[in-house]
Protein backbone atom coordinates (compact mmCIF):
# COMPACT_ATOMS: atom_id res chain seq x y z
CA UNK A 1 0.00 0.00 0.00
CA UNK A 2 3.03 2.44 0.05
CA UNK A 3 2.25 3.20 3.34
CA UNK A 4 5.83 3.38 5.38
CA UNK A 5 4.93 1.64 9.36
CA UNK A 6 7.14 2.20 12.70
CA UNK A 7 7.13 1.95 16.30
CA UNK A 8 9.30 1.95 19.36
CA UNK A 9 8.40 0.57 22.27
CA UNK A 10 10.20 0.13 25.62
CA UNK A 11 9.65 -2.60 28.65
CA UNK A 12 7.82 -0.50 31.25
CA UNK A 13 7.58 -3.51 34.10
CA UNK A 14 8.73 -6.66 33.98
CA UNK A 15 8.57 -9.10 37.13
CA UNK A 16 9.22 -12.40 35.48
CA UNK A 17 7.29 -15.13 35.27
CA UNK A 18 4.08 -13.32 36.46
CA UNK A 19 3.79 -9.64 34.87
CA UNK A 20 5.26 -7.84 31.59
CA UNK A 21 4.54 -4.24 30.16
CA UNK A 22 5.29 -2.50 27.47
CA UNK A 23 4.80 0.97 25.68
CA UNK A 24 5.24 2.96 22.55
CA UNK A 25 8.33 5.56 23.57
CA UNK A 26 7.57 7.94 20.41
CA UNK A 27 4.62 8.60 18.36
CA UNK A 28 4.15 5.58 16.60
CA UNK A 29 3.39 5.61 12.64
CA UNK A 30 0.32 2.52 12.64
CA UNK A 31 -2.98 2.45 10.71
CA UNK A 32 -5.41 1.63 13.35
CA UNK A 33 -4.30 2.46 17.18
CA UNK A 34 -1.68 5.66 17.93
CA UNK A 35 0.07 4.97 20.51
CA UNK A 36 -0.65 2.16 23.41
CA UNK A 37 0.79 0.18 26.49
CA UNK A 38 0.12 -3.51 26.15
CA UNK A 39 1.05 -6.66 28.50
CA UNK A 40 0.69 -9.48 30.56
CA UNK A 41 -0.23 -11.14 33.86
CA UNK A 42 -0.43 -14.23 35.24
CA UNK A 43 -1.81 -15.21 38.38
CA UNK A 44 -1.65 -18.79 40.23
CA UNK A 45 -5.06 -20.61 40.66
CA UNK A 46 -6.08 -23.56 42.42
CA UNK A 47 -5.92 -25.67 39.17
CA UNK A 48 -3.63 -23.98 36.70
CA UNK A 49 -3.21 -20.01 35.91
CA UNK A 50 -5.49 -16.96 35.08
CA UNK A 51 -3.45 -15.21 31.98
CA UNK A 52 -4.71 -11.56 31.89
CA UNK A 53 -3.68 -9.86 28.44
CA UNK A 54 -3.95 -6.43 28.00
CA UNK A 55 -3.87 -3.30 25.71
CA UNK A 56 -4.57 0.64 26.02
CA UNK A 57 -4.38 2.77 23.09
CA UNK A 58 -4.96 6.05 21.33
CA UNK A 59 -6.29 6.74 18.21
CA UNK A 60 -3.99 7.99 15.53
CA UNK A 61 -3.23 11.81 15.74
CA UNK A 62 -3.98 12.35 11.50
CA UNK A 63 -7.58 12.86 10.12
CA UNK A 64 -8.28 10.26 8.23
CA UNK A 65 -6.00 7.39 9.84
CA UNK A 66 -8.03 8.91 12.77
CA UNK A 67 -11.20 7.78 11.47
CA UNK A 68 -10.05 4.29 10.65
CA UNK A 69 -8.67 3.62 14.13
CA UNK A 70 -12.30 4.92 15.30
CA UNK A 71 -13.63 2.48 13.37
CA UNK A 72 -11.32 -0.62 13.46
CA UNK A 73 -9.47 0.03 17.10
CA UNK A 74 -11.56 -1.69 19.12
CA UNK A 75 -11.81 -4.92 17.01
CA UNK A 76 -7.99 -4.48 16.21
CA UNK A 77 -7.05 -4.55 20.01
CA UNK A 78 -9.20 -7.57 20.86
CA UNK A 79 -7.54 -9.59 17.62
CA UNK A 80 -3.81 -8.63 19.19
CA UNK A 81 -5.32 -9.63 22.51
CA UNK A 82 -6.57 -12.70 21.19
CA UNK A 83 -3.17 -13.37 19.45
CA UNK A 84 -1.49 -13.01 22.70
CA UNK A 85 -3.71 -15.80 24.71
CA UNK A 86 -3.60 -17.97 21.82
CA UNK A 87 0.03 -18.10 21.38
CA UNK A 88 0.04 -18.77 25.17
CA UNK A 89 -2.19 -21.75 25.10
CA UNK A 90 -0.31 -22.98 22.01
CA UNK A 91 3.08 -22.98 24.08
CA UNK A 92 1.41 -23.92 27.73
CA UNK A 93 -1.86 -25.71 26.60
CA UNK A 94 -5.24 -24.81 28.72
CA UNK A 95 -7.91 -22.52 27.29
CA UNK A 96 -7.84 -18.90 27.91
CA UNK A 97 -9.91 -15.71 27.18
CA UNK A 98 -8.75 -12.41 26.11
CA UNK A 99 -10.17 -8.48 26.41
CA UNK A 100 -9.23 -5.16 24.67
CA UNK A 101 -9.17 -2.25 26.78
CA UNK A 102 -8.87 1.06 25.61
CA UNK A 103 -7.78 4.42 26.97
CA UNK A 104 -8.33 7.22 24.32
CA UNK A 105 -7.62 10.91 24.45
CA UNK A 106 -10.76 13.27 23.06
Amino acid sequence: MGVHLSVETSVTERSPPRLKAWETTQEPRLLVIGAYRMGFEIKPQSRGSLLRVFIDYDLPTSGAWRLVGRALGDWYARWCTAQMVNDARAHYGGAGESAGSRGLKP
